[in-house]
C-alpha cells in the first residue's frame, strides 16, 4: 500500500466485537517502527503502555473505581466497551516545565502516534484514539504508573478493520495563504 493511500483510508475504527484477536507482534512492530520518522529534534518524549486483550478487564476494573466512583453503570459501561478491544496503547508523554520544550514534546507526540496509527492500519489493525476526562484523574495515573513528569496522551484503542467507515467530507478547504 502506498502512503498516500494509507492516509487517504485510515479511519477511526469505533465497532468492536468481542471475539476479535490483534496480533500483539505486529502492535510491537508498529510501536518500534514508528519511531523512524523525524521529530521535533529526535526528542522522543514517548512511552507506550500496551494492555493486551486479556488484560483490558483487569485494567477497566482498576481504573473505572477513580474515573467513576459513584457510578457503577459508567464502570460496567466502560468494561464492556473496552473488553470488546483487541488491546489498547496507553500513549505516554514526557512533559517538561519550560512552555516551548512542553509543546516541542506535545507536536512530537502527535507525530508519532500519527504514524503509530499508520503502521497499524497498513497490518489491518484499525485504531482509534481516545483522550478521556478520567486520563487526567491522579488515581487513573498512579494505576498506569504515571510519574510526576509525565502525561497520558490518550488511549489508542486497538480493532480490527472489518468495518471501516466511509471517508468524512473534509471542512478543510482553501489551507494555503499567500504572504
Amino acid at each position: 500500500m502506498e502512503l498516500q493511500e494509507v492516509i487517504s483510508l485510515r479511519r477511526s475504527i469505533k465497532k468492536f466485537k468481542h471475539d476479535m484477536v490483534i496480533n500483539d507482534e505486529d502492535v510491537f512492530k508498529a510501536i518500534e517502527q514508528a519511531t523512524d520518522a523525524p521529530n521535533h529534534g529526535m526528542r522522543e518524549p514517548w512511552r507506550v503502555i500496551h494492555v493486551s486483550k486479556d488484560r483490558l478487564g483487569d485494567m477497566s476494573r482498576d481504573i473505572t473505581r477513580f474515573a467513576f466512583p459513584n457510578s457503577p453503570e459508567k464502570q460496567e459501561d466502560h468494561y464492556n466497551a473496552v473488553t470488546n478491544l483487541g488491546g489498547m496503547l496507553v500513549l505516554v508523554l514526557k512533559t517538561d516545565p519550560r512552555q516551548r520544550q512542553n509543546r516541542e514534546n506535545f507536536f512530537a507526540m502527535g507525530a508519532y502516534t500519527q504514524n503509530l496509527m499508520l503502521l497499524l492500519y497498513e497490518k489491518g489493525i484499525g485504531t482509534c484514539w481516545k483522550t478521556p476526562l478520567y486520563i487526567f484523574e491522579p488515581k487513573v495515573r498512579k494505576a498506569f504508573g504515571i510519574a510526576k513528569d509525565e502525561a497520558i496522551a490518550g488511549l489508542l484503542y486497538l480493532t480490527d478493520l472489518e468495518e471501516v467507515p466511509p471517508k468524512a467530507k473534509r471542512k478543510n478547504k482553501h489551507l494555503i495563504s499567500e504572504y
